[in-house]
């Protein structure tokens, strides 16, 4: 463990050192979140895999498990954006730099995923989930106001239409509670929980794609229809912070960065498949 730990701190830098010199923070942190957490997920992969090979089982395991399970499963939904207050920084110049666009909407778009996690043996209602999702939502041409008017009176700005693609990665600390338990499902057939978590989400726009960290909070109620087959109903709200968005144009010959924060509501359902840990059937 210690030398996996050592390798994937030395290929970091390797990988910092390979990002070019004039990339941001932002973009050298984007690099390395991506790296690490693809590393960390291909290496619980390899270990999962590895340890439910047909060598290893032949060497039995202990038969005290619990309640515990690993899961894997997908959802659709809808995504809803609320309206956004657009600051206009970089690029822009004088009197539009420095003011906002207030209340620029967005319209709801759909959003599907898929999640993969455990919950652990020992504390069985407890669990951690690695989770990925993908939306699209248009923005119409349209007139917003300006967080003040310009020298010339004119309090309100064109914006064109856009559209974001949002693509999300996320970490999730998950607790539930079961009732209705049975002998195919002892921890309860019906199972409500709870989860928070960081995240790291990229917006692509028309010109340019924005990104930032993220937190997430999701809330949800799990029906297990089988032993190992459930369905579920989740609610999710998820906030990144401070996204700017580059080579943005405002008409008539504005070009900067604007910068806003996302907040971002889902309402998905989907299904799981749930099976036992390493060390079991």
């Amino acid at each position: 463990m210690r030398q996996t730990i050592i390798l994937v701190t030395i290929i970091c830098l390797l990988l910092t050192s390979a990002v070019p010199s004039q990339a941001t923070i932002s973009q050298k942190a984007f690099a390395l979140t991506i790296f690490s957490l693809g590393t960390t997920g291909f290496s619980a992969l390899a270990y999962y895999l590895w340890k439910n090979s047909p060598a290893e089982r032949m060497r039995g395991y202990p038969e005290n498990l619990t309640l515990g399970e690993w899961y894997w499963g997908g959802y659709a939904g809808a995504a809803i954006l609320p309206s956004q207050d657009w600051t206009f920084s970089k690029g822009f110049n004088p009197p539009l730099k420095g003011l906002t666009a207030q209340d620029v909407s967005l319209q709801p778009g759909v959003t599907g995923g898929m999640k993969f996690g455990r919950f652990f043996d020992s504390l069985p209602w407890l669990g951690v989930e690695l989770e990925t999702n993908f939306s699209k939502h248009i923005i119409k041409e349209q007139n917003v106001t300006l967080s003040q008017p310009l020298p010339s009176g004119v309090g309100n700005v064109l914006i064109p239409r856009d559209r974001f693609y949002i693509w999300c990665l996320q970490t999730n600390i998950l607790a539930r509670y079961g009732f209705l338990p049975t002998k195919e499902t002892p921890f309860g057939r019906l199972q409500p929980y709870v989860g928070i978590g960081p995240g790291f989400e990229v917006l692509y726009g028309v010109t340019d794609s924005a990104k930032n960290f993220a937190v997430e909070t999701l809330t949800g109620l799990r029906f297990m229809a089988a032993a190992n087959i459930s369905i579920f109903c989740e609610y999710k709200f998820s906030y990144q912070f401070n996204a700017e968005y580059e080579r943005k144009q405002i008409p008539p010959d504005q070009v900067g960065i604007v910068s806003f924060d996302v907040p971002n509501h889902r309402l998905v359902f989907g299904f799981t498949y749930h099976f036992k840990n390493l060390f079991g059937n």
